[in-house]
């Protein structure tokens, strides 16, 4: 076992100092889903299940097949959520650059409607917590794409 000092600690302790920050980010995820659907539904602008949608969207475009699956959702219903994301300029189709076939959707603008709510709690932070969540976040970012790239999984 792992000696704990003040610049070291022990192993087990920081396993569970992981997995005690883990759950809590993992915590906030939803919450913070939860208040931007919440603030766009209000406004009229999103409903849930469009919302749904965009959140599939947040990483990166998908096969309209795989957004269909991961919304839980039929071709023919998700095909009617995307055309009125697009008309309302919140997605953009394109045909898949390796087969014409496949329909690829992506994020055109989430815009004020999913950030403004998030912005405003931030705001209420002082410029130094902010710039260490900021910081955290970024490394946070760094240490999810290191380990994509480790597995090899794709998205």
């Amino acid at each position: 076992m792992t000696t704990a000092t003040p610049d070291r600690p022990s192993t087990h302790r920081a396993a569970a100092d992981e997995t005690q920050l883990a759950g809590l980010l993992l915590s906030l995820l939803p919450r913070i889903g939860r208040l931007a659907q919440q603030v766009a539904h209000e406004r009229g602008a999103i409903t849930l299940e469009r919302a749904r949608v965009l959140w599939q969207l947040v990483d990166g475009p998908r096969r309209s097949g795989d957004l269909a699956h991961q919304c839980v959702l039929t071709p023919a219903s998700l095909s009617e959520l995307v055309d009125s994301l697009e008309r309302d300029g919140y997605v953009r189709r394109s045909e898949d650059a390796s087969d014409r076939r496949v329909v690829v959707v992506e994020i055109e603008r989430v815009g004020e409607l999913m950030t403004a709510p998030v912005a405003r709690i931030l705001a209420t932070l002082s410029l130094e917590k902010r710039a260490r969540i900021a910081a955290a976040l970024a490394d946070l970012q760094d240490a999810l794409l290191t380990a994509k790239k480790e597995t090899g999984h794709a998205r």
